[in-house]
Formats: structure tokens, sequence, C-alpha cells
């Protein structure tokens, strides 16, 4: 199944970016006769815009269009969903960091817990304000073990 999930990748990598999509993940389940295709697309990382719902619509039909010109899983029936990151995910790489710049973030490193307010990615660390003491903190993305957006509900 992993020649698979790879052959999938690379074909549906060009078409989403072309569009202003990132691939970030595809996975593949299988469970008895069933078979679950899941795609997981975000935007591109020039953009701190959330994943709308038009947005995934957007990307399931450039993912449905891709999938209906080949063979998938030797023919068998699969269901297929497309799905974005979330806005829970772990912040794993500076492309995650990148997309949540202006954001308030939960951070835990080797040291301590805090909050910060995003400013600036770079490729080894990232920069951003302590709402509490309002000073400007960076931090190697190496030191960082957990990092989270802060979700406000209004």
């Amino acid at each position: 199944m992993d020649e698979d999930v790879d052959r999938i990748k690379g074909l549906l990598a060009p078409p989403l970016q072309a569009a202003g999509y990132h691939l970030e993940n595809v996975k593949a389940v299988a469970a008895g006769p069933r078979r679950t295709l899941t795609v997981v697309v975000d935007l591109d990382e020039s953009s701190t815009d959330p994943m709308s719902m038009e947005k995934i619509a957007e990307s399931t039909k450039i993912v449905g269009d891709a999938l209906d010109e080949v063979e998938i899983f030797r023919d068998k029936p699969y269901q297929l969903e497309v799905t974005s990151p979330g806005a829970t995910r772990k912040l794993e790489t500076p492309r995650h960091f990148r997309r949540v710049i202006g954001r308030r973030l939960e951070i835990t490193t080797k040291k301590d817990t805090f909050k910060l307010d995003l400013a600036e990615v770079g490729e080894t660390s990232i920069t951003g304000t302590n709402p509490q003491s309002r000073e400007i903190t960076q931090v190697p993305l190496d030191d960082i073990r957990k990092a989270q957006v802060e979700l406000k509900f209004r």
C-alpha cells in the first residue's frame, strides 16, 4: 500500500501546487474490503488565511479529477476524504509556522511553557512577542517540544 500512497502523492502534488495548495499528507487505510484514502491539503505557505470550506471543496475537485484518471488500489472501491490539517495541529516545520504568522501560540520547550505572538519565521528559529512581558523572544526550532495555535472562541 505504501507504493500506492507514494504514487498518489506524486499524482496529486503538481495540480494542487498549481492551484495554490500544498499536499500535506496522504494516508491509506484498509479495513477488510473497505479502503479509505485521506488526503490532507493546506494552503500555500504564503497565505495565513484559514482553509475555508470553499477551499476544501475546490481542492477536493482537483484531487478527484486527478484520481479519476488513474487506477488506485487495483481498482478496488475506496472512500476519498479530503481535509485540512486543522486549527489545532502540531506546528513542526518552518512551513507550519509561516502559515500562522500573526497568531498567538502556546509553546513548550525543553525548559518552559509560554505564549508567543508569532511575528517572524526563519529556517532555524521563530521570533515573536511574549504577550505578558511584551519582550521580543527568539526560539530555536530545535528547542520546541510542542507548539500549537491558541484558539479563541467568540
